[in-house]
């Protein structure tokens, strides 16, 4: 043969050893990635993660599915802190309403229905009973879907129970930052505004070298992980990895998605609601719910989805809904060169199944089991390219599933998804099912038996034959096998607690009005600036003389001027909340500040003030406006932040001075003079008496509280300064520095500060 006609084969790839990771994106995906690669391999490698805080995640993912726990294992979470700090409720499964036909519903649940013999699974058993009239429904033979339905949880022996999360997906992601910087993975703020790679050689070598920021830096690396959400800028825009559409299959291609406050009870699972045009969630989160709609542009425009989506939930909305558009499918490939996609950037089926989380998981976990040892090399690439096709491409085919099989007339949507040819390998599983009953599946498949049998009976396939075992029991043995597998998951049932208060007791999450009684209303977030904060604080220590310590940063935001617009563009909603003893007006922070205020504490001054585990946070606008004459008794006092504390927690706080004249005060510092059971006397005395009463009774007129008296001994002062704050906490007795003429507090925003309270458990003594 000719040498010049021979096909040459391509020189597989092969790189240097890997001695520098970079994350290119934070969010979940990021995070989860920094977090296993700094636990697993962390003393090994240098692991750096960009991301930028004027670039919002997605932030949906709010339900999982069992597979979390193994993560968290991995991880040595404690799950009372994890639940705590992501506001977590239990899921046991997802019901499913209006897929199979309208006003007709089934239930998926997360564990083991009946129980299986070696020659068939119990689904076999359980029809042979159907066909004798010694069976009731399917669901009564699982344990998980009859807590479900009766609003139940417990921890039982022995995994006893099967169970995920709904959790908030933007606290996640900064619960995992928290843990990953602990453990050393460098969190670098900026925008990339290129990537560069050397692409110019052979196939065999080369790739992306480095990231540059907005800033100017260059980010330089070994092995880059690329968690930049559907842009893709690593592997899709950079390296020119195609992305394969499956809306063919999948035709719902965009999202609507927005939050509301509770109502009722939180229930163990996922709601998943079919409309013409699409299907709805509700996630129930311990204090607010999470609500969505996924639909199909051809079918629904997007602000007619919006007004459906805001007529179907319950609760006051929170913030406005959002729109996001997304095509059903993955990368080609998802390991190219020296670049793994992970997450949204590697593809996206759609949020039915609650599968996004779990695929960054599966993406992390085997990316950390066929590690680079010495270098990159082809073999390893090609392995995990198969493994995660092989693997989305079945869970895609169980997603497939819900939409083809189904009776609805109603919808054109409905119609199409009926008709339409589905995967090979997901028709062969139907057809096999509807003859024989049986389920088989490789051994990796996320989605097992009882996922597919409770799927594709709730949707309506009734086999027309099962296993001939099954008739080898008469009438009295299998209605005893399966009345005893009934009565086992009854009398379990009956000894779970509500699932409301299991979660309270186990891991409740404070809600903001446990640390502060205002009622006041949120600020609009659409009007707000981002909450720069400050990304390398100078922290003063401020020593009390009293030996305590309070922290003092300058410069805390980067755009101070900002948060006074904010707060001038919603003076009007400033509110006096009734009963509350705060001289003068407040307003809520918008959710997304309150959140970066609580990973800042947590990142840079939870260790110094010696809090433990969080447990919630609560922040707002204030403004000092009261006349000292008519202060009432608890204002003319010093007072402690410990509104809310159970035994066992405590509660740190801040102060951020937005005033420019430092007339108007900082913070005073106080420690009690009195034993503490006469300190807590006469804080319940400020409380329950009048003003006049109280005054007659300690001497202690009305004016605030500014200088040392016989109760009350001045340790400490902290100067007001613009664009200042201080950390401090709660157990001292403090009070604002008031002390300039009236009218000056009453111009314009007058005093205006921003106060947040942390809730903590207590460290171990």
């Amino acid at each position: 043969m000719n040498p010049s006609t021979q096909t040459s084969t391509p020189t597989p790839y092969a790189s240097k050893p890997v001695r520098r990771i970079v994350i290119a994106g934070g969010g979940t995906a990021g995070w989860m990635v920094a977090a296993g690669l700094s636990k697993s391999l962390g003393r090994l490698y240098d692991i750096r993660l960009i991301e930028s805080e004027e670039i919002g995640t997605i932030g949906v993912g709010e339900a999982t599915i069992p597979t979390l726990h193994f993560f968290h294992e991995i991880l040595g979470i404690d799950e009372r802190e994890f639940m705590a700090a992501t506001q977590a409720t239990f899921k046991l499964g997802i019901s499913f309403e209006n897929w199979r036909n309208v006003g007709e519903h089934y239930f998926h649940s997360f564990g083991t229905t009946g129980k299986p013999h070696w020659t068939a699974g119990f689904q076999h058993f359980w029809l042979e009973g159907r066909k004798r009239g010694l069976a009731s429904d399917y669901g009564d033979y699982c344990l998980e879907l009859r807590a479900a339905m009766d609003n139940r949880f417990a921890h039982l022996p022995n995994t006893g129970l099967n169970y995920a999360y709904h959790l908030d997906a933007t606290l996640y992601a900064q619960y995992l930052r928290r843990y990953s910087e602990a453990l050393g993975v460098r969190r670098i703020e900026g925008k990339i505004v290129k990537v560069h790679s050397d692409l110019s050689g052979e196939a065999s070598h080369g790739g992306i070298t480095g990231l540059s920021l907005n800033d100017g830096s260059l980010i330089e690396g070994d092995l880059f992980i690329d968690c930049t959400g559907m842009r893709s800028l690593l592997l899709g825009e950079t390296l020119g990895v195609a992305y394969q559409d499956w809306s063919e299959w999948l035709h719902c291609d965009s999202a609507v998605a927005v939050q509301t406050a509770s109502v009722g009870e939180a229930v163990p699972y996922t709601r998943s609601i079919a409309h013409p045009w699409g299907w709805q969630w509700r996630i129930p989160l311990q204090h607010r719910v999470g609500n969505g709609l996924v639909f199909s542009s051809r079918h629904l425009d997007d602000e007619a989805a919006k007004v459906a989506l805001l007529a179907n939930v319950q609760g006051e909305v929170m913030r406005q809904p959002r729109v996001i558009k997304f095509t059903p499918g993955q990368r080609e490939l998802v390991w190219k060169r020296n670049c793994v996609a992970i997450g949204l950037s590697s593809g996206f089926l759609e949020p039915l199944e609650s599968t996004s989380i779990h695929l960054i998981q599966r993406g992390l976990t085997r990316l950390i089991q066929m590690f680079p040892a010495d270098g990159i090399c082809q073999s390893d690439i090609d392995e995990y390219n198969d493994q995660s096709r092989r693997a989305i491409e079945t869970i895609r085919d169980f997603i497939i599933l819900h939409y083809h099989v189904n009776n609805r007339t109603d919808a054109k949507l409905w119609r199409d998804c009926r008709e339409m040819a589905v995967p090979n390998l997901l028709a062969h599983r139907i057809q096999l099912f509807k003859d024989s009953a049986r389920v088989c599946l490789d051994s990796d498949e996320l989605f097992r038996d009882n996922s597919w049998i409770q799927v594709m009976m709730g949707q309506g396939i009734a086999p027309s034959a099962h296993h001939p075992v099954t008739r080898q029991m008469n009438d009295a043995d299998l209605g005893e096998f399966l009345g005893e597998i009934r009565k086992d998951a009854a009398r379990s049932l009956i000894k779970l607690p509500k699932h409301q208060d299991y979660v309270g007791r186990f891991c409740g999450a404070p809600k903001p009005a446990t640390t502060s009684p205002s009622a006041a209303p949120k600020v609009n977030t659409s009007s707000g600036p981002a909450l720069l904060l400050n990304p390398k604080p100078h922290i003063q220590t401020i020593p009390l003389s009293n030996g305590q310590e309070v922290f003092v940063i300058d410069d805390f935001v980067q755009d101070p001027d900002g948060l006074v617009r904010l707060a001038q563009s919603v003076s009007n909603q400033f509110h006096r909340p009734a009963g509350h003893p705060y001289p003068g007006p407040q307003l809520d922070l918008p959710a997304e500040m309150a959140a970066q205020l609580d990973d800042y504490f947590r990142h840079h001054l939870r260790a110094r003030l010696q809090a433990g585990p969080p447990l919630g946070m609560y922040g707002r606008f204030s403004r000092v406006t009261q006349e000292a004459s008519t202060l009432d008794a608890r204002q003319r006092t010093c007072h402690r932040d410990d509104s809310g504390l159970e035994p066992g927690q405590m509660m740190c706080a801040l102060v951020h001075y937005l005033f420019g004249d430092e007339r108007l005060g900082g913070t005073v510092l106080f420690r009690s003079l009195m034993s503490e059971a006469d300190t807590q006397s006469f804080l319940a005395d400020a409380k329950s008496l009048s003003g006049s009463d109280f005054g007659n009774k300690y001497g202690i007129p009305a004016g605030y509280m500014t200088q040392s008296n016989r109760y009350f001994e001045v340790i400490g002062r902290v100067p007001a300064k613009w664009n200042r704050a201080v950390f401090y906490d709660g157990s001292i007795f403090h009070s604002g520095d008031i002390q300039a003429a009236s009218a000056a507090y009453q111009a314009g925003l007058g005093r205006l500060t921003v106060n947040a309270f942390f809730q903590s458990a207590k460290l171990a003594a």
